[in-house]
C-alpha cells in the first residue's frame, strides 16, 4: 500500500491544485458534499468495473453474438425474446441432449463472469437511481432531505459545482462507454444468460435492468458515417489504419434513445449547462493567460457539456444561440473532443443530426478554415523541435537557468502540448476530407516529427520537474546562504566605511557607515515564510536602494565598492527568484502538461518507436520520461475516490496501473524481440557453421577451427545484445499507479514473453502426425529435441550479458507451456472448464500463445500435449499392439517395438521431467472420464429391472459361493445369454474398459521412468520426497478423528500434502493402479456382472507358455488381453474391497465347477502332467496376472482357488 500512496494521491494533488482547492469546502464537509462526493467515487468504480469486464468477457459470448450461427454455446444464448415465452426455449434445450449437456457446461464455465456482469448492470442502475434521488431532494428548495440546500447554492460553491456536474456527467459516461463496449446484444444475451443461471428474473430492479440491456435501435434516418461497433474493442490496441476509426472514438447513431430511457431534470441539466457555459469549472484560465489557448484550457468542461447536452437534446437541435455561444467559446477550431479517459468523439459525426448544433459548428469545419489552423501547429512543431533540444542540451537546464528563464519554460512547454494536443486529436477525426488536408499538411515526415515533439516535450517536462522541485525543496536553503551573503557584504561595507580598517582611514563616513548598518539588519531580517510579494517588494526595493547609492562620489570612485554592492545585488536578486519558487508553477505545469486525452491515441505511434529502439536502444531513457507523462491519467478516476475514502481506490488504482504497464510493456517489448532475432542468428551459427572444437588441436588444423568470420559474426551479435541491455538498464524503477516499474522487470518478462512464444511456436508447429507410424513420432521428437537444445544453449550463451539468469527462465517457462497446455487439454474431460483467462500458468504479461488446429492433424485435439497423447494412445491400442510386462513395452504382431523404454528416454530427452508429468496428467484426466463413464454404464446397467431380476436370480443358484452349482458349467452360459454380456453394445463397453487399462499401463511406464530418472539424476531429492510421504502417511494414520488442530493447522497442513503430491508425482512416487479415481456407490449386483463379462471374454484368449499371459486365439489379430485385465482391475479398484472379494470368490467358484465337471479334455501325458479345461487355465492366467497387476495378497487368491491349480498353470 505504500506504493499505491506514493503515487495516486500525490499525482492527484495536481489535480486538486488545478481545481483551486487543496482542502474539502464548506459543501464537501456538509451531507450534501457527502453524498455528492460518493456518489461520483461510485462512479468511478463503475466505468473501471466497465472497461475490466469489456475486455475479459468470455471469448464464447463473442463467438456467439457476432453470428446466430456461430459460437459453441449460440444455441444457449438468447435475447429478449426469451422473456416473452421462457417456457418453449428451456423445453428446446431441455429436448436436446447434446443442449443440455452444453447448458450445464455453460453455467459451471460462464456462470460468475455472467453474474459479474449483472452485478455491473445492476451497479449502473442503483447509481441512477441514488443520483436521481438526490436531484429530486435538491430541487425541491429545502422541502427536502437537505432543508438548507438547492440545487443553485450547490452550483455557487465552486467544489460543489465540480462534483455536481461531475456525478451528471458520470452518469452519461457509463450509458455512453456501455453502448460503445457493449453492444446491446451482448447485454441482452447477459441478463437472459444470468436469468437462466439462477432460474428466476425476480430481482429488484429487475426492470430498470431490461431497459438498460435492451439493443437501442438506430434512428431512421442515421448518417452513413455511423459504422457498427466492434465487439468488446481493445482498451489499448487497435488498428491505425487511416480509414478505420480508433477503438476509443465513440461512434454511436443512438446516444439519444440510450439517454431517453434514464432521463434526468430538464431544469438541473440547463443550469449545469449554463454555469458550463459561464464559468471555468476547474480554474484553468490561470494555467493558460494567453486567449488563444482558451479552448485547450476548457477541454475539461467541453467534454462534460457533450455529455450533459445529449440528455437535453432539444438544445443541440433548434436553439442556434446557444449552440453559437459553445462553438464560439469552448470550439473554435476544435472538433475532436477528448470525453473520458482517452474516449473521445468527433463532433463533426456526433453532431450531424442535429440542426443547431450543425449549423454552429460549420464554420470551424470549413475546408481553408482546417487548413489554416492545421497549418499553424504544423508549423510550430520543427520550431518547438529546435527550441527543446536547445533547452535540453547537456549543461543548459540548471537550476541558475531555471530560476532566470521559468516563464519561458513553462510557455515553451504549454505551446508544445497544446500542439500535441490538436495534432493528436484532429489527425483521427472521422472525416476523411478533413484528415487528408491535417496529415498532409503535416508532411511525409509528419509522424516522426509528431513523435520526436512528444518525446522532447516529455523529456522537458520530466527534467524540468526534477530541477523544480528540487528548487522547491532546498527553496529556504537557498534563501538563507543567500540572506547571509548579502548580509555579511553589508556589513562589510558599514566597517570600511567606519574608518578603522588599514585600508578606510582615509574615507571615515558615520552616515554611509549607518546606512550600510541598517540596510544589512533589514536583509537579515527577511524571512522566507513571510508573505513572498511583500518580501520581494523589500527586496527590489533594497535592490534599486543599492544602484542609487553607487552613485555617490565617494562609492563611484572605489572599485572595491562597487563590486562588493554587486555582489549584494546578485545575492539579492538571487533572493527574488528564490521567493518565487512556488507550488503554483508546479501546479501549472501539471495542468499544462496533462496527457490523459492521449490515453489510447499514443498506441498509433508503437512501430515507429519499436524502429527507434531498434537503431538506438538508448532511446528508452525518453520513452521512461513519455510514460511517466501517461501517468497523468490516474489522475481523473483517484482523484475522488481518495477524497470519499472509498474501499475501491486499490481496485481501481490497480486496473489503470496495470493498463498503462501493459503498454509500457508492448513498447519496451521490442527489445526482447531484438535480443531473439539475433538470438535466431546466433543459433543459426552455432549449430550450422561452427565446428565444434576437439580437445586436442593440431597446429596446422588451427585455421580451419578458427572460423573467424563466422565468430565475428558472433561476437558482433553479441555485442548487439548487451548494447540493448544497456539502453534498458539506463532506465530508473518509477512508479506507475500501484504498479512499480523495474527496468530488470521489463527486461526478464520481455524476455520470457518472446522466449514462451518461440518455444510454443517449435512444438506446435513440430509436434504433428499426419501417419501413426513409430519412425514418424521418433522422427518428430527428435527434430523437436535438436531444436530445444539449440534454444537453450543460446539462452544460455546469453545469460551473461542480458544480466539474467537464462536457464532458470527456460526450465520455469517451459514447464508453464507444459502445464498451460496440458490443463487447456483435460478441459475435455471436465465439466468445469478451465478458461483461458482464468489459467494460473496463463499471464498476460508474457501470454503463452494458443495456435489452430494444424490442417493435417486427425486426432481431433487442441494442442500438442492432445496430439502427442494421441499419438502414444494409437500406437498402444489393444487392438493393433501387446503389451508385454518383462519388456515394459507394447509390439505388434511382427514383435516390432511399438513404445517402451526407447520412446520414454525419448521423451525424458525433449520434454524432461515437466513434460513427462504434464503426459502423465493429461493420461489421468482422461482415464477419470472413462473410468466415470464406464462405471454410470455398470451401475445403470445392474440397476435396470430386467438386468437386476437376472442378477438375483444368478446371485440365488451360486449361493453359496463355497459350493458348486447344481446347474452344472451349464449355469455360466445360460445366464452370460439372458444378461447379453456377449450383446454388441457390451463389447463397446470391454473396449472402453481395456482403454482404461491402456491408460492405465502407461500411466505406470511414464511413472516408472520419472522415478528412476528422480533417483538417479536427484537422489538427494527423491528420498527426501519419500521420507516427507512416508511421514505424512503415518501422522494421517495415527491421528484421531475429532482432534481440534485448529483451522489454521489445517489448512497448512492442506497446503503441504498439496505440494507434496506436486513434488511426488515429479519424483514418479506413486502408484496408478492403487489410485482412487472417482467416488461411487454401485448396486450390489457389480460385482457379479462383472464376472459374467469376464467369463464372457476369457473364450477369446488362450495362455502363451512362452510369453506367460493370455494371447488371442486368432493370431491375425494381436486383441491385448492385458489392457482389459488392468481395466477391470481399475474398475474394482473404485469399489468397495468387499466387491473385489466377491469377483474373486465367483471367478473361484467357476474354476471349481469346470474342476468338477471337466467335459472333454486332452489326454493326460506323462511328460506335461495332467491336462486341465482350457477355462480353468484362462480364468486362473486371468486372476494371477490381474492380482499381480493390482497387488491383490496371495491369501485372497488361497481362501477362493485350490492351491494346487495356482501352482501349476506357468505363468
Amino acid at each position: 500500500m505504500s506504493s499505491l500512496v506514493d503515487s495516486p494521491l500525490r499525482r492527484g494533488r495536481g489535480l486538486l491544485l488545478r481545481s483551486g482547492s487543496i482542502k474539502r469546502t464548506v459543501v464537501m464537509e456538509t451531507r450534501t458534499g457527502e453524498v455528492l462526493l460518493g456518489l461520483v467515487s461510485r462512479g468511478q468504480a463503475l466505468v473501471a468495473e466497465l472497461l475490466r469486464l469489456s475486455q475479459h468477457a468470455p471469448v464464447v459470448l463473442h463467438q456467439s453474438s457476432a453470428s446466430d450461427s456461430g459460437g459453441k454455446y449460440a444455441g444457449l444464448l438468447f435475447d429478449f425474446k426469451y422473456f416473452k415465452s421462457p417456457e418453449v426455449y428451456e423445453e428446446q434445450v431441455e429436448a436436446s441432449e447434446t443442449l443440455a449437456t452444453l447448458d450445464d457446461e455453460f453455467r459451471e464455465e460462464c456462470g460468475s463472469v455472467v453474474e459479474r456482469f449483472f452485478l455491473l448492470f445492476d451497479g449502473i442502475v442503483k447509481y441512477y437511481k441514488d443520483l436521481s434521488r438526490f436531484i429530486d431532494d435538491l430541487l425541491q428548495d429545502g422541502a427536502g432531505a437537505f432543508l438548507q440546500e438547492s440545487a443553485e447554492s450547490v452550483l455557487e460553491d465552486e467544489e460543489g459545482r465540480q462534483l455536481l456536474v461531475e456525478a451528471l456527467m458520470l452518469h452519461g459516461v457509463l450509458l455512453l462507454l456501455l453502448e460503445h463496449r457493449m453492444p446491446g446484444s451482448l447485454r441482452e444475451q447477459l441478463l437472459v444468460a444470468h436469468c437462466r443461471c439462477r432460474g428466476s428474473s425476480d430481482f429488484l430492479n429487475f426492470e430498470a435492468i431490461q431497459s438498460l440491456c435492451r439493443s437501442v435501435p438506430p434512428p431512421p434516418k442515421a448518417s452513413s458515417a455511423f459504422a457498427p461497433v466492434a465487439l468488446l474493442a481493445s482498451f489499448l490496441q487497435g488498428s491505425s489504419s487511416p480509414s478505420a476509426a480508433e477503438p476509443n472514438m465513440i461512434l454511436l447513431s443512438n446516444v439519444e434513445e440510450m439517454c431517453s430511457r434514464f432521463p434526468l431534470p430538464r431544469r438541473l441539466m440547463r443550469l449545469a449547462i449554463a454555469r458550463l457555459r459561464s464559468d471555468d469549472l476547474y480554474n484553468q484560465m490561470r494555467h493558460y493567460p494567453n486567449p488563444e489557448h482558451r479552448c485547450a484550457s476548457l477541454g475539461g468542461q467541453v467534454a462534460c457539456m457533450y455529455v450533459l447536452l445529449n440528455f437535453v437534446p432539444e438544445i443541440l437541435q433548434s436553439e442556434t444561440l446557444v449552440m453559437k455561444d459553445i462553438v464560439d467559446k469552448f470550439l473554435l477550431g476544435w472538433w475532436v473532443v477528448p470525453i473520458f479517459m482517452g474516449f473521445m468523439v468527433d463532433l463533426s459525426v456526433a453532431w450531424d443530426q442535429y440542426k443547431a448544433a450543425k449549423a454552429a459548428l460549420a464554420p470551424i469545419l470549413v475546408p481553408q478554415q482546417v487548413r489554416e489552423v492545421g497549418q499553424a501547429y504544423s508549423t510550430r512543431v520543427p520550431e518547438l523541435l529546435v527550441e527543446l533540444r536547445g533547452i535540453l542540451s547537456e549543461g543548459v537546464l540548471t537550476q541558475e537557468f531555471v530560476l532566470s528563464n521559468m516563464a519561458s519554460l513553462v510557455a515553451c512547454l504549454r505551446e508544445s502540448n497544446i500542439a500535441l494536443r490538436w495534432l493528436l486529436l484532429h489527425r483521427n477525426t472521422m472525416n476523411k476530407k478533413l484528415k487528408d488536408i491535417i496529415v498532409a499538411l503535416g508532411g511525409a515526415n509528419g509522424s516522426e516529427l509528431l513523435l520526436s515533439l512528444i518525446l522532447e516535450t516529455a523529456t522537458l517536462e520530466f527534467e524540468l520537474k526534477q530541477v523544480y522541485g528540487d528548487l522547491l525543496e532546498g527553496k529556504e536553503a537557498q534563501f538563507l546562504k543567500c540572506k547571509n551573503h548579502a548580509a555579511e557584504c553589508m556589513q562589510e561595507l558599514s566597517d570600511f566605511f567606519s574608518g578603522s580598517k588599514v585600508l578606510s582611514r582615509k574615507v571615515k563616513d558615520e552616515n554611509m557607515q549607518n546606512w550600510f548598518l541598517q540596510m544589512g539588519q533589514q536583509v537579515r531580517a527577511l524571512e522566507c515564510k513571510a508573505e513572498a510579494s511583500r518580501a520581494v517588494r523589500k527586496i527590489q526595493q533594497m535592490i534599486l536602494a543599492l544602484q542609487e547609492v553607487e552613485q555617490f562620489h565617494q562609492i563611484e570612485s572605489s572599485l572595491q565598492i562597487k563590486q562588493y554592492l554587486a555582489e549584494t545585488r546578485t545575492h539579492l536578486q538571487h533572493m527574488v527568484r528564490t521567493l518565487n519558487v512556488q507550488e503554483g508553477v508546479l501546479a501549472t505545469i501539471s495542468v499544462v502538461t496533462d496527457a490523459s486525452y492521449a490515453w489510447g491515441l499514443i498506441v498509433g505511434f508503437t512501430p515507429q518507436i519499436h524502429a527507434r529502439i531498434n537503431a538506438d536502444p538508448f532511446t528508452v531513457l525518453k520513452l521512461s520520461c513519455l510514460f511517466l507523462k501517461l501517468r497523468s491519467i490516474l489522475d481523473i478516476p483517484l482523484l475522488r475516490i481518495s477524497q470519499s475514502g472509498s474501499m475501491d481506490l486499490y481496485s481501481v488504482s490497480e486496473y489503470y496501473s496495470s493498463e498503462l504497464v501493459a503498454y509500457v510493456r508492448s513498447v519496451m517489448e521490442i527489445i526482447p524481440v531484438s535480443m531473439f532475432s539475433i538470438l535466431n542468428d546466433v543459433i543459426a551459427v552455432q549449430t550450422k557453421q561452427l565446428h565444434e572444437l576437439p580437445w586436442r588441436l593440431e597446429k596446422e588444423s588451427l585455421r580451419d577451427f578458427a572460423q573467424p568470420e563466422e565468430r565475428y559474426k558472433l561476437a558482433k551479435a553479441t555485442h548487439r545484445v548487451a548494447v540493448f541491455t544497456q539502453g534498458i538498464m539506463a532506465m530508473k524503477k518509477t512508479f506507475m499507479g500501484a504498479i512499480e516499474v523495474d527496468p530488470w522487470q521489463l527486461l526478464e518478462i520481455g524476455i520470457r514473453k518472446q522466449l514462451v512464444k518461440q518455444v510454443a511456436t517449435s512444438l506446435h508447429t513440430i509436434l504433428v502426425f499426419p501417419t501413426g507410424g513409430v519412425v514418424e513420432l521418433e522422427e518428430q521428437l527428435q527434430e523437436l529435441l535438436l531444436s530445444l537444445q539449440a534454444q537453450r544453449r543460446s539462452m544460455e550463451y546469453f545469460q551473461d550479458y542480458v544480466h539474467v539468469h537464462g536457464l532458470q527462465l527456460w526450465h520455469e517457462e517451459f514447464a508453464r507451456i507444459i502445464d498451460y497446455n496440458a490443463e487447456q487439454e483435460c478441459n475435455a474431460f471436465v465439466k468445469r472448464k478451465v478458461q483461458d483467462w482464468q489459467s494460473v500458468y496463463q499471464d498476460p504479461a508474457k501470454p503463452i500463445p494458443q495456435f489452430p488446429v494444424p490442417a493435417k492433424d486427425t486426432s481431433m485435439t487442441s494442442n500438442f500435449m492432445g496430439r502427442l497423447a494421441h499419438k502414444l494412445l494409437q500406437l498402444t491400442d489393444p487392438s493393433k499392439s501387446m503389451y508385454l510386462a518383462p519388456m515394459s513395452g507394447w509390439f505388434d504382431a511382427q514383435g516390432q517395438e511399438l513404445v517402451g523404454l526407447r520412446t520414454m528416454t525419448l521423451l525424458q530427452a525433449t520434454f524432461g521431467t515437466a513434460g513427462l508429468t504434464g503426459l502423465d496428467r493429461l493420461l489421468g484426466f482422461q482415464v477419470t472420464h472413462a473410468i466415470r463413464q464406464a462405471v454410470m454404464h455398470l451401475s445403470y446397467s445392474s440397476e435396470s429391472s430386467e438386468m437386476s431380476n437376472w442378477l438375483e436370480s444368478l446371485q440365488n443358484v451360486l449361493t453359496p459361493n463355497s459350493s458348486i452349482p447344481d446347474p452344472g458349467t451349464v449355469v455360466y452360459t445360460e445366464y452370460c445369454t439372458r444378461v447379453g454380456v456377449n450383446a454388441a453394445g457390451w463389447n463397446a463397453w470391454v473396449e472402453s474398459v481395456s482403454r482404461i487399462g491402456q491408460i492405465q499401463l502407461l500411466r505406470c511406464l511414464l511413472g516408472s521412468h520419472l522415478r528412476a530418472s528422480a533417483k538417479f539424476e536427484s537422489s538427494t531429492i527423491s528420498h527426501a520426497v519419500d521420507a516427507m510421504n512416508k511421514a505424512a502417511l503415518a501422522d494421517i494414520m495415527d491421528s484421531e478423528e475429532g482432534t481440534a488442530s485448529g483451522v489454521e493447522n489445517s489448512e497448512v497442513k492442506s497446503r503441504m500434502l498439496g505440494e507434496l503430491r506436486k513434488q511426488l508425482h515429479l519424483c514418479g512416487l506413486y502408484t496408478p493402479l492403487h489410485s482412487i479415481y472417482i467416488t461411487t456407490r454401485p448396486a450390489n449386483g457389480c460385482a457379479l456382472l462383472l464376472f459374467l463379462v469376464t467369463i464372457s471374454q476369457l473364450p477369446r484368449y488362450v495362455l502363451d507358455s512362452h510369453l506367460g499371459t493370455l494371447t488371442s486365439r486368432m493370431k491375425k489379430a494381436a486383441l491385448d488381453c492385458c489392457p482389459l485385465i488392468v481395466g477391470i482391475g481399475t474398475i474394482l479398484q473404485q469399489m468397495h474391497p468387499l466387491h473385489v472379494t466377491a469377483y474373486i470368490r465367483f471367478l473361484g467358484q467357476y474354476v471349481r465347477t469346470y474342476a468338477e465337471n471337466p467335459g472333454k479334455q486332452d489326454k493326460p501325458s506323462a511328460k506335461d502332467g495332467p491336462k486341465l479345461a482350457a477355462e480353468v487355465v484362462n480364468v486362473v492366467a486371468w486372476v494371477l496376472a490381474l492380482a499381480k497387476h493390482m497387488g491383490y495378497p496371495q491369501e485372497l487368491l488361497n481362501s477362493h482357488f485350490p492351491p494346487l491349480v495356482l501352482d501349476i498353470i506357468p505363468t
